[in-house]
């Protein structure tokens, strides 16, 4: 095989991660600047908004030139796992450029609400294929030591997080579509909920079984990035004007019981990741703590003020500054991440050339 050959292969779906990496950090200081109005920070976010766009369309097009310079990697991803869970992560991307992208340019919503519903419900079905399809494959390949990890989670994650922009697009829409998007909501978070205790278990149990590799380490915050979701989830469905509501009590109480979850999940990546991830070598994986995080400090920012509004003040700040310190870590960890990548790339650059 050639050089160019041997480029091409390493631009499988995992790469889509850059991107959204990206556009979640555009997401997390769109929504601090909101909170703080803290002006500053809708300038830096929209510069993220921008590069995520970038890499978005760039590693989409050498995704498709990997398939079609090499055909039989098609198969072999559709026969992957962990591939096919992170083809989901191409229409998640474009779904989260959508919020930050109406997020950074409200005036805007409007002008683009036909485009972005029909971006909502393409993004929403292909999602719900690929967690399709996984399911089918999970059942039906016969399944290598190791192969289950918590890269699966990825689809239900996926799916759950459409609620973002399908809130974004209730005000504008009509009867019909407004209920749809209500009931879409209610699916993708019972798909989220038990694909988390399903898969998730399953997961656990491979990473401490089976899988100690260094490069699988980042992926063990993948689950925060669940409970996030869920949570913003429920917060959503306790204030919306459906039959899928939830009591404003029940929420407040369970999404406090998932964000413990987050918060342990957290505390024992960043255990895990300063054991080991100083002596990984260079790779893409360590994309894997962008998403989790930002979503982890949405739900925070979230919930501290429902908490402060009912008068549990030291609650309150506690979240206050763990969103804050998640945001923080998400930025490390979008540096760290790019750094790596650019070393990355380089070492197979070099070993190809030589």
């Amino acid at each position: 095989m050639s050089n160019r050959g041997s480029m091409s292969r390493i631009f499988s779906p995992e790469w889509f991660s850059i991107a959204l990496g990206t556009l979640a950090l555009s997401i997390v200081l769109d929504k601090f600047a909101e909170f703080f109005s803290f002006k500053p920070l809708i300038y830096l976010g929209t510069i993220f908004l921008i590069l995520g766009c970038f890499f978005l369309l760039v590693i989409a097009f050498l995704v498709a030139r990997r398939a079609v310079n090499l055909s039989s990697v098609i198969r072999e991803d559709w026969n992957d796992l962990n591939k096919i869970s992170f083809m989901a992560v191409l229409p998640l991307s474009v779904l989260i450029f959508n919020v930050s992208l109406v997020g950074y340019f409200p005036h805007i919503v409007k002008q683009i609400y036909l485009f972005s519903t029909y971006n909502y419900f393409i993004d929403f079905l292909a999602i719900l294929f690929i967690s399709l399809f996984l399911g089918y494959k999970l059942y039906t390949k016969e399944l290598a030591i190791g192969e289950i990890t918590y890269a699966l989670l990825i689809p239900p994650v996926a799916l759950s997080t459409t609620t973002l922009l399908g809130v974004t697009l209730l005000p504008f829409l009509s009867k019909g579509l407004d209920q749809l998007i209500y009931f879409q909501i209610i699916l993708g978070l019972g798909i989220a909920l038990f694909l988390f205790i399903f898969l998730g278990s399953l997961a656990l149990a491979s990473h401490a079984k089976d899988i100690k590799t260094l490069e699988s380490s980042p992926v063990i915050i993948i689950p925060m990035g669940v409970a996030s979701i869920i949570v913003i989830n429920i917060l959503v469905l306790s204030k919306l004007n459906s039959i899928f509501i939830i009591p404003a009590s029940i929420a407040i109480t369970t999404s406090m019981v998932l964000w413990g979850f987050e918060l342990w999940n957290f505390g024992t990546a960043l255990l895990v990741s300063i054991a080991k991830v100083p002596q990984m070598r260079p790779s893409i994986s360590v994309w894997a703590y962008t998403f989790p995080l930002a979503i982890f400090s949405i739900s925070s920012l979230q919930l501290a003020p429902i908490l402060f509004g009912l008068n549990y003040v030291y609650p309150s700040y506690l979240l206050y500054g763990i969103s804050i310190a998640a945001a923080i870590g998400l930025f490390a960890a979008w540096i760290y991440s790019s750094v790596f990548t650019v070393v990355f790339l380089s070492r197979i650059h070099k070993r190809l050339k030589g």
